[in-house]
């Protein structure tokens, strides 16, 4: 006999425990479905990589996007005041060093991160600090499209041509983050900085339609935070799980989804791999990749004209990430000095915009660079992550899946080369590298990356790329941009929904609107708790 629930939910990623959470909050049955062992999917944390007290995040390492969410703002599921969840913000978020041997630094106050900039162009930061303020000005505006249901793509351009606020946005997602950031900045290094940060979309920042995504990043962090989650990336999954089983919701582990169950044209339920069948009365939720449904989890279901040919079209991310973890006896000493070891975020930056640029394109060409590098430092805002006197880094770099010469696969035999690279470059930039430190270590390539969350098609963190023609209510494809599906009483959740991958939590808290909506529920009731 098969179990049968109010809703169904495959997949147990953030997004759609928060989905899960509120739905059960609201008094339905709800049963969430996960193939792996545990919940979460890439917001994870592990002690499995390098050794027992060490405190290892397997991908996500902030959630500063997470801040300006109402769930997180208001603690509309509780996670804050009665389910464990807490978060860190440090004052010293990132530091750059260029080649050159200056740097900059970027503080979470606004004023300091300015001065930092001021001792390499005062000009730039006065206009930076100018910047922050007029994204500022409109940030309530991009939060409240963030964390809500987005109209659909002809509507919103009606919207945002009404007001010259919402012309600027326009011209934004048409332009470059380069482009954008060369508007307000002279000085080539500060220029290169910045556009690191836009990077961190996965997009080559000279790219034209990737000029909102910088708009947004830094101002978005000095409003809410930088969102470091004390016990690792994974204390979050584990507050929406306590959460979710607190109002009587269901994970079933170690249970992977093989189709929707479709009958009389409606979802219905979902069919595992080992052929049991757990029903839904009301509603299936897919918290997946798009990919990952359509057409495989749904055979014979006929899908409107055009549908499967936007969704074997989409764009994916120009480049992939790659993660080396280390354990340490010691925390690292950089050679830089001043109180560098402290940030949160450190890295070695380009000088000259040529290499720069040209970096971006060996990636693109499918030629690993060793150049993007990141040194993060975790337990730098949350010691708890390590045992005493300890250390660890979690180098994260952005580096082709497809490679030029070999493929993906090919990542299976050149892989621990690239990540011994990447240790020797690290070696180089501090003082105590050296093998009598280093208790342990652990890689994962971007092919490891798409093995451990398959949700991650084409190793893409985002689900789909950031691309202007594949954000708001065109994502995950146009005409079905608000979390209903072709498939009636199918809905999605994840990053391939509005506002997109990432640890945002707005796929979750958006869909769950909808599916309220059409199940006849009052989310604001349930939302203020």
């Amino acid at each position: 006999m098969s179990e049968s629930y109010d809703v169904v939910i495959a997949g147990a990623g953030h997004n759609a425990l928060i989905t899960g959470s509120y739905l059960a909050k609201a008094g339905l049955s709800v049963c969430i479905v996960e193939r792996k062992e545990k919940a979460g999917g890439s917001v994870a944390t592990t002690e499995d990589f390098t050794g027992k007290g060490f405190h290892q995040d397997v991908c996500s390492v902030s959630h500063s996007m997470l801040m300006g969410n109402p769930l997180i703002r208001n603690d509309e599921l509780e996670l804050i005041s009665k389910f464990g969840l807490e978060y860190a913000n440090p004052e010293k978020m990132t530091v750059l060093y260029f080649d050159d041997d200056t740097h900059l630094e970027f503080w979470s106050d606004l004023d300091r991160t300015c001065a930092s900039m001021a001792k390499i162009s005062p000009k730039d930061a006065d206009n930076f600090r100018r910047f922050c303020t007029q994204v500022d000005q409109t940030m309530d505006m991009l939060v409240m499209g963030m964390y809500s249901v987005p109209p659909s793509p002809g509507m919103q351009a009606m919207m945002m041509d009404a007001t010259p606020e919402g012309q600027e946005m326009m011209r934004l997602q048409a332009i470059s983050a380069w482009d954008l950031i060369c508007e307000w900045i002279e000085n080539p290094k500060i220029r290169i900085a910045l556009a690191r940060y836009a990077s961190e979309a996965m997009l080559n920042p000279f790219d034209n339609g990737t000029g909102f995504g910088f708009y947004v990043i830094l101002p978005y962090m000095y409003r809410f935070g930088t969102g470091i989650c004390i016990g690792g990336s994974g204390a979050l999954a584990e507050a929406l799980g306590r959460c979710f089983i607190a109002h009587g919701g269901v994970i079933r582990l170690n249970s992977e989804v093989k189709e929707i169950l479709i009958e009389s044209g409606e979802a219905k339920g979902l069919i595992l791999t080992n052929g049991e069948t757990i029903r839904a009365n009301k509603a299936v939720v897919a918290g997946l990749h798009i990919a990952q449904i359509f057409p495989h989890m749904v055979p014979g279901f006929e899908l409107p004209p055009g549908f499967q040919h936007r969704v074997d079209t989409l764009k994916y991310a120009d480049f992939q990430p790659m993660t080396v973890h280390l354990s340490l006896n010691e925390p690292l000493d950089f050679k830089y000095g001043n109180g560098i070891e402290d940030y949160f975020w450190v890295e070695r930056c380009h000088s000259d915009v040529e290499e720069f640029r040209r970096g971006f394109q060996n990636l693109q060409y499918g030629i690993p660079d060793r150049n993007f590098a990141c040194w993060v430092q975790q337990f730098r805002a949350d010691p708890s992550r390590v045992p005493e006197g300890k250390g660890t880094v979690h180098i994260y770099a952005f580096m082709p899946l497809d490679l030029k010469e070999g493929g993906r696969e090919k990542w299976d035999e050149i892989g621990a080369e690239i990540a011994q690279g990447f240790i020797d470059d690290l070696r180089e930039q501090v003082t105590n590298l050296t093998d009598d430190n280093i208790i342990a270590t652990h890689f994962m390539t971007p092919l490891d990356i798409t093995r451990y969350n398959t949700s991650l098609v084409n190793g893409d963190i985002q689900h789909i790329g950031f691309f202007s023609w594949q954000l708001g209510g065109n994502r995950p494809v146009p005409g079905w941009g608000q979390y209903r599906m072709p498939v009636p009483k199918l809905y999605m959740t994840a990053g391939s929904t509005h506002p997109g991958g990432g640890v945002t939590g707005g796929p979750g808290r958006n869909a769950v609107q909808v599916i309220m909506e059409d199940l006849g529920l009052d989310f604001e009731k349930v939302s203020s708790n």
